[in-house]
């Protein structure tokens, strides 16, 4: 087992490390039009659906941020699409279509997410139409910053930036940190024609486009990921706004995080194996040749390496144990018997080092995601810490989770 765990161990760290290297390259070489959103040659007219099921918490502000946008009215639909909510969803909405004119509202019997959208587009009066959660809000600026990428006829969809409302807790602060880095990895993906996902908190599309897709994928946990896989089969580009800004809600709950996690990672795997042909293919650029075979690497590595870790460490504890029943668990032996490891060791181990790389290149990341995003260390110092010594080893069983879900087939669970 040690020369298995030797080889997982170096191309784990290895692959953190490449990934890290190619992240801070591509920044070097773009990153003075990181923040440079193009201004639209024309402002078209822009349908925003909100799929809203059981949302009576926060429909109100969601929608009310959207009539805040700074757009012209005339311009601007808003359609909320009452996906058989069983709570004042419907009622609520309603009453804000009396109050706006450019409110609609449209009750559907409960069909999912995708079903729900489908229906808005099948609608929409707009030329671009946009998605956004029914638990989340724009700030003013946000969509006239997405709306100048689709002067490039190739652009079939804008993302905008995330961030926590609730980052309160220890959870919420390290999705809180988790959001600033993902911030920063999808503008570089962008920069590289390989992001492959279209988020709910407010994406704009064309609306043709999305059309001649077929609208949204019912039978994927995941449909904003399946859009965007298709979209990139399709030829097309999907750009991202840093500085189109929404806020969203987090799960404050491991429970909730662990359900959330299994969702999105089960939803990558499917949609990557039904994309399998992007794979090593060459017309889809950066996507195909190095971002869905890495990152599908990782996946298998991430479960190798918890495989590896558990029976390490059972066999360390075993051993320890029984080592210690000999000497009749005498913690004074046991004590005096206890080595520091040899310092010239620890420097020339090479997984050692690679570990230090990878740690050292990986709290480069996020404090650069932080500084891009004008947030301060400081203000979330245990999401930052958290981030990086903690939660890597959740998501690491939350990939495992998912993985062997998705091998055995097991119930999918929205």
């Amino acid at each position: 087992m040690g020369a298995v765990s030797d080889i997982v161990l170096y191309v784990t760290w290895y692959v953190m490390v490449f990934f890290s290297v190619v992240w801070f390259s591509v920044f070097l070489k773009k990153g003075k039009r990181y923040h440079n959103d193009p201004k639209a040659s024309v402002l078209p007219s822009v349908s925003i659906i909100v799929p809203a099921y059981n949302e009576d918490a926060t429909i109100e502000k969601t929608v009310r941020s959207l009539l805040a946008l700074d757009y012209p009215k005339n311009k601007l639909e808003i359609m909320v699409v009452n996906d058989g909510s069983k709570d004042r969803t419907s009622a609520l909405a309603h009453a804000m279509a009396r109050e706006h004119k450019n409110v609609r509202v449209m009750d559907k019997p409960n069909g999912g997410k995708a079903s729900a959208l489908n229906a808005g587009i099948a609608r929409a009066r707009g030329t671009l139409v946009g998605c956004m959660d029914a638990d989340s809000t724009a700030e003013r600026d946000a969509l006239k910053r997405m709306l100048g990428y689709f002067n490039d006829e190739r652009v079939a969809a804008v993302t905008s930036s995330m961030k926590i409302a609730n980052a309160r807790g220890v959870l919420g602060r390290i999705q809180a940190a988790e959001y600033l880095l993902n911030i920063f990895l999808r503008k570089i993906l962008t920069f590289m024609d390989a992001l492959p996902v279209t988020p709910g908190p407010l994406s704009i599309y064309r609306k043709s486009v999305v059309k001649s897709m077929g609208g949204f994928n019912g039978d994927n946990m995941v449909e904003d990921m399946d859009m965007a896989f298709a979209l990139h089969a399709a030829g097309y580009k999907i750009e991202n706004s840093t500085g189109a800004r929404v806020w969203t809600l987090c799960p404050t709950t491991l429970r909730g995080v662990y359900a959330q996690r299994v969702r999105w990672y089960r939803g990558l795997i499917s949609t990557s194996f039904k994309y399998r042909d992007l794979f090593f293919n060459t017309r889809y650029g950066n996507l195909g040749v190095f971002f869905l075979p890495l990152n599908f690497l990782s996946i298998i590595m991430v479960f190798a390496l918890l495989s590896v870790m558990a029976h390490d460490t059972f066999m360390s504890v075993s051993r320890t144990l029984w080592q210690w029943s000999l000497v009749g668990f005498d913690m004074g032996y046991i004590i005096s018997a206890f080595r520091i490891p040899d310092l010239n060791i620890m420097l020339f181990d090479t997984r050692l080092a690679l570990m230090f790389s990878a740690t050292l290149l990986g709290v480069a990341l996020l404090y650069t995601s932080f500084r891009q995003a004008n947030e301060r260390i400081r203000s979330n110092i245990l999401g930052f810490a958290a981030y990086l010594f903690f939660f890597p080893m959740l998501m690491m069983v939350f990939w495992s989770v998912s993985l062997v879900h998705e091998l055995r087939r097991a119930q999918k669970r929205w």
